[in-house]
């Protein structure tokens, strides 16, 4: 089957995506919103030298960046190969995995922070009249690395336990709580740097016990347990999850090397501009970055699905609507570039104030572009081209940039190192074109080929329809008889199929669609095996768990709840998970006997 680069979005999928998008663009942007903060109260209250040891501590937070990626990366990739596989106990594993090393890593480098508070400030590239400030900052954020690394963990596991509105209200927490103390300890009790950074530390901790205290619930399907934590999971993760820690670190050399650049060329004016941008960039990309996010997540699902339509529609829900988001952005940003320079440097006859209003207008031309390498390496991550993932982590965050930056700096000071930003964007554009030619062996002329999809990629024999009332429940039972009968699947076992669809999705219909006044839709997916039939059922209506209906009710009246009895009678095997907002029921039914005549 081809596919053009436009395709239809499914309806179900667009609900999911918008749906969980905004709490991956928070767990993004809520760092960026307590660093602005902390830039804003160092430039007022304290002096615009403190706006500088925040921005050279950047490079400390791209470390704890690292550290996370490399397990967020890995961990949503395996467990949502297994949440499409219908591996419950696997994914609770994973994400324990991820928990439990983040704690140790944490552990490690909240010590370090503490011991060597000098070396790490040295590293950082504080000088002499910096470095006394910015080890005090080292010292007092590492009260808050531990609940940063492990909140980020928990963060992506209540995003598949669906508990949006929890991770969105420790959002509001963590940032109220920074917003406060850093007016009460900076502005009102004179604490400097060590306020500044213990506030941002407390917001941490904050944030962490919001959103944790949901798996001491019943509710809570990913509970931690150390005793499915299989440890040799922990090698795929690191290799999957590298090229995450390789990107973060790769922009955190380059940090340093354009500190040094711009101090050569254009001295602090230039840094401090920098640094200002960077508190602000990371607000600025938070919707770019939580669709790779999202991208990664929900392609792993689809590949362990086998879902090449999801895959597509995937992609075209990014080339279209988040797109259109990032058009939308980057005019904005450059039309409120003096604004964006304001919130730091309210005069705007200084140097600096300058220098920040052209870097924002020359980085609003980056933003549309960098979704696109954002989403890709993100999919081709999840699909397993780590080569690439790696490789483009290596250009991307550092040689398309710094390398430009090099030879246009000495001539045309900051603005040389600004230019490097759409400079290295276009390198990083050309290369996944590249690649992408090169594992095709000639252009892509459609999307499948364009994502490298395997010939044979969920081509089995299969039938994908949306049902949306009780008649295309109906003609749906009907249609999957017809299906089976067509493909040589014995009487008996399409009989079966068609009730047990006719059953389970008509169950959702009555009653799932009447329980609020969204608009629902049920998808039916139905999978040929060489053992039987494979029916996947699902929604996006209240939780409801048929086989838990069934355990409790086996006792009783056997004429009650008959539907979903005869469902369990007939199948091999009923799975039921409510992950990612979704309810998925897959009902395996065997084919024992061979069609007449087959």
């Amino acid at each position: 089957m081809k596919h053009g680069i436009l395709r239809g979005k499914d309806p179900m999928l667009v609900n999911l995506f918008f749906r969980l998008l905004p709490v991956q663009v928070a767990i993004v942007a809520m760092g960026s919103i307590n660093t602005i903060v902390d830039g804003v109260i160092a430039a007022r209250f304290i002096d615009l030298t403190t706006v500088g040891v925040v921005g050279l501590y950047f490079s400390m937070l791209r470390v704890l960046e690292a550290a996370g990626a490399i397990l967020l990366g890995g961990v949503s990739v395996l467990s949502g190969r297994s949440l499409g596989a219908g591996k419950i106990d696997r994914t609770r594993g994973v994400c324990s995995l991820g928990i439990v090393t983040a704690l140790a890593i944490g552990a490690l480098l909240t010590a370090a922070s503490f011991v060597a508070p000098g070396a790490i400030a040295d590293i950082l590239g504080a000088n002499a009249e910096l470095r006394g400030a910015l080890m005090v900052y080292v010292k007092g954020y590492a009260f808050g690395i531990i609940p940063q690394l492990v909140g980020q963990q928990f963060a992506a596991s209540l995003q598949l336990e669906r508990q949006e509105k929890l991770g969105h209200m420790g959002i509001v927490v963590m940032i109220t709580v920074n917003v406060v103390l850093d007016i009460l300890f900076v502005a009102v009790w004179g604490m400097g740097v060590w306020g500044l950074a213990l506030s941002t530390a407390i917001a941490n901790w904050a944030y962490f016990l919001v959103i944790v205290q949901f798996y001491f619930t019943k509710r809570a399907q990913l509970k931690p347990s150390v005793r499915l934590i299989d440890w040799r999971e922990l090698l795929p993760v690191v290799r999957i999850g590298f090229p995450n820690a390789l990107l973060v670190a790769c922009l955190a050399a380059r940090g340093l090397v354009i500190n040094r650049i711009l101090l050569a060329c254009s001295g602090s004016d230039a840094l401090t501009a920098l640094s200002s941008f960077n508190m602000v960039n990371g607000l600025i990309l938070a919707v770019a970055l939580g669709t790779g996010s999202l991208v990664r997540m929900l392609s792993s699902v689809f590949i362990g699905e086998e879902n090449r339509e999801g895959l597509l529609s995937l992609i075209c829900i990014v080339s279209s609507y988040v797109m259109a988001m990032m058009l939308g952005l980057a005019v904005a940003v450059f039309l409120l570039s003096p604004a964006l320079a304001m919130i730091f440097f309210p005069d705007m006859g200084t140097e600096v104030f300058r220098m920040t209003r052209q870097l924002f207008a020359i980085y609003a031309g980056c933003i549309p572009p960098i979704l696109v390498c954002i989403a890709y390496s993100n999919y081709c991550q999840a699909a397993g081209h780590h080569l690439f993932v790696n490789l483009v982590s290596l250009i991307d965050g550092f040689f398309s940039m710094v390398i430009p930056a090099l030879l246009l700096a000495p001539r045309l000071g900051a603005l040389g190192v600004w230019l490097a930003f759409p400079i290295g964007i276009g390198i990083t554009i050309v290369v996944s074109i590249l690649h992408a030619v090169v594992r095709s062996r000639r252009w892509p002329r459609t999307l499948d080929e364009w994502l490298l999809l395997p010939a044979d990629f969920g081509t089995g024999e299969r039938l994908v329809l949306n049902l949306r009332d009780m008649r295309d429940v109906t003609q749906t039972a009907e249609r999957v008889q017809a299906f089976c009968d067509e493909h040589g699947i014995a009487r008996r076992t399409g009989t079966h199929a068609g009730l047990c669809l006719e059953e389970m999705a008509g169950n959702i219909v009555r009653h799932g669609f009447r329980a609020d006044r969204k608009k629902h839709i049920v998808e039916v997916r139905v999978v040929l095996r060489e053992d039987g039939v494979v029916l996947r059922i699902k929604d996006d209506c209240i939780a409801f768990n048929p086989q838990e209906w069934y355990e409790m009710t086996a006792g009783e009246d056997p004429i009650a709840n008959v539907g979903i009895r005869l469902v369990f009678r007939l199948a091999e095997e009923v799975n039921y998970q409510n992950l990612l907002g979704m309810n998925v029921l897959t009902i395996r039914l065997a084919d024992a006997s061979p069609a007449p005549g087959a």
